[in-house]
């Protein structure tokens, strides 16, 4: 326990620059594939390990800002609490059902460590054993988001499942070194009472003080400069504070309740790519029958979504909208990228793309790297699944 308090001391310390450091080695993840033997597992090693010491990092980042606003007395509007609707929503329902936070973290890891166990089940046991290995981690989260679902009250899965984000570590760490300067600047102009307790301004600091407020440098300030500086700042703070719909709505108002035809879309959706691996189970890995079931599955669950809203007379909230738009995306783009669809039209064309660039001086560098990618998106499920 020592080493990891110590280690939260150096993460706090210098959490800008592991930030930085966290960035860059992601970064680097993307162009390691096909550097040297065995680079598509190394990289997938370090993309995991970096992710899965950021969701720490995340935890250590956010305890620290809630322990600084609380010091502070931020109760109600410290920079902490202005996270972002998505955050409140994740936090609420974690610290409501620690079942909820269990699968959420469940998927988080998960999420972050399938391609590299894909991976290494493939290069060791071979092609069965990497789609047992599939089929088992699509049930594992089937369960876990129906388990979300119920423990939200049947409500909007979202994605990611964990919080983002949001605190800089750099003002975090600027906030805390102005609190010390503070307060050691407060304990020098004051005066405590050793048997009383009480706290006394020093004379020289008020005289001074007052020096300050009337003159600087023998002139007088113009009131009309001081009435104009704090009336920007008491207008800047008032509207800061103004109050929305969406500060005022609860974090369990911010996803509605799904009923009827929504609810049955919401399942269909968490069932989807569990089809679609039973499906190449069942047909092959080059048939098109799972693909256009897996297709059908998600137009079919993006039609009932937003059907079922309407027939119940609800608007889809920010939240929700995003969670609908951002499936939308993923139906277009991740269905071009896999199954018999990938291998008889996209490649082909992404190839034919690679050698045209190949001879261009800059443009072959990313020409080169699509290259290696091209037959780890074919090989690799989990690089282009839709869970």
């Amino acid at each position: 326990m020592d080493y990891l308090k110590s280690y939260e001391n150096f993460l706090l310390k210098n959490a800008s620059q592991i930030t930085s450091i966290e960035s860059s080695l992601r970064s680097l993840t993307y162009f390691l594939p096909g550097r040297f033997h065995d680079a598509e597992l190394a990289s997938q090693a370090l993309y995991a390990a970096i992710n899965l010491i950021g969701l720490y990092h995340n935890s250590i980042l956010r305890r620290a800002a809630q322990a600084y606003a609380k010091e502070e007395g931020q109760t109600g509007d410290g920079f902490l609490l202005e996270e972002s609707n998505f955050n409140k929503y994740i936090h609420f329902w974690s610290n409501k059902s620690k079942l909820n936070a269990t699968a959420s973290t469940a998927l988080s890891v998960l999420s972050y460590t399938q391609v590299l166990l894909e991976m290494a089940v493939m290069k060791k046991f071979g092609k069965k054993k990497q789609w047992e290995l599939i089929a088992t981690l699509e049930m594992i989260k089937v369960v876990l988001r129906l388990t979300l679902y119920q423990t939200t009250g049947q409500r909007m899965t979202l994605q990611p499942t964990h919080s983002e984000r949001e605190i800089d570590p750099t003002s975090l760490q600027q906030q805390q070194e102005q609190s010390s300067q503070q307060q050691q600047q407060y304990q020098k102009s004051h005066y405590v009472g050793q048997r009383t307790g009480i706290c006394i301004p020093s004379l020289s600091d008020t005289i001074e003080l007052n020096q300050n407020h009337f003159m600087s440098s023998g002139r007088k300030h113009h009131p009309s400069t001081h009435s104009t500086a704090a009336y920007t700042d008491v207008t800047d703070y008032l509207l800061s504070k103004v109050l929305t719909p969406e500060k005022l709505r609860k974090p369990d108002q911010m996803v509605q309740i799904q009923k009827n035809l929504s609810k049955w879309a919401e399942v269909l959706y968490i069932f989807r790519p569990l089809i679609y691996v039973l499906c190449i189970l069942r047909y092959g890995k080059r048939s098109w029958k799972p693909w256009f079931i897996s297709f059908i599955a998600e137009i079919a669950s993006q039609i009932a979504l937003k059907k079922g809203y309407d027939h119940a007379n609800q608007r889809m909230m920010p939240l929700e909208r995003h969670e609908y738009m951002r499936r939308g995306q993923q139906l277009l783009l991740l269905n071009v990228m896999r199954g018999a669809f990938y291998m008889k039209w996209t490649r082909p064309r992404l190839e034919r793309l690679c050698n045209r660039l190949e001879s261009k001086p800059l443009l072959s560098i990313a020409s080169n790297v699509l290259r290696d990618y091209l037959p780890l998106w074919e090989q690799i499920y989990f690089y282009t699944s839709a869970s």
